[in-house]
């Protein structure tokens, strides 16, 4: 609205917008819990993007993630207590799973440009889109790491994959 990139919520009943966020950094990729309380973010204002958690309701953000260059794109599992994320801990863009009780991360992938993570609904793997040469691809792994895949395509390029919430 004035210019600067911060979080809103929109009340779709009211028709109210009302600004979450209020600050000079760039606040962005924002995603709900699971019990609706929350948002997180991707914000700069630490000095380089790291993850940030607010109350629906207001107050100050708190900043979860600390670690690595950068810490992006987060959205809570099933759970309520892990995330999926972007890491870049100067190897690359790779996911992540990040602990909101601990503050630990584990990387689960090891490619350079690994992006748009998203957990299932039963919170088992997650889908991602990775590059492979220069076409982006979709590929998945279990939210422990122990199962990774490419998932082929027949044509097409994959940006930003998302689960379905029931099946067909």
């Amino acid at each position: 609205r004035d210019g600067n990139s911060d979080i809103y919520v929109l009340d779709i009943a009211k028709r109210k917008l009302r600004r979450l966020t209020r600050h000079q950094a760039i606040d962005t990729e924002a995603a709900w819990s699971p019990n609706g309380r929350y948002i997180v973010f991707t914000s700069d204002r630490t000095g380089r993007p790291q993850i940030h958690r607010m109350s629906i309701t207001g107050g100050p953000a708190e900043l979860l993630t600390h670690e690595g260059r950068e810490n992006a794109r987060a959205s809570y599992g099933p759970d309520g207590n892990s995330m999926v994320l972007v890491t870049n801990r100067g190897k690359g863009y790779r996911i992540g799973v990040f602990y909101v009780d601990s503050g630990k991360v584990d990387v689960l992938t090891d490619g350079t440009l690994d992006e748009s993570p998203t957990f299932a609904p039963n919170g088992a793997m997650i889908l991602y889109a990775t590059q492979r040469g220069s076409q982006g691809v979709l590929a998945a792994v279990s939210a422990d790491g122990r199962v990774k895949q490419i998932l082929k395509l027949h044509q097409g390029e994959v940006r930003e994959p998302a689960w379905s919430s029931r099946s067909p």
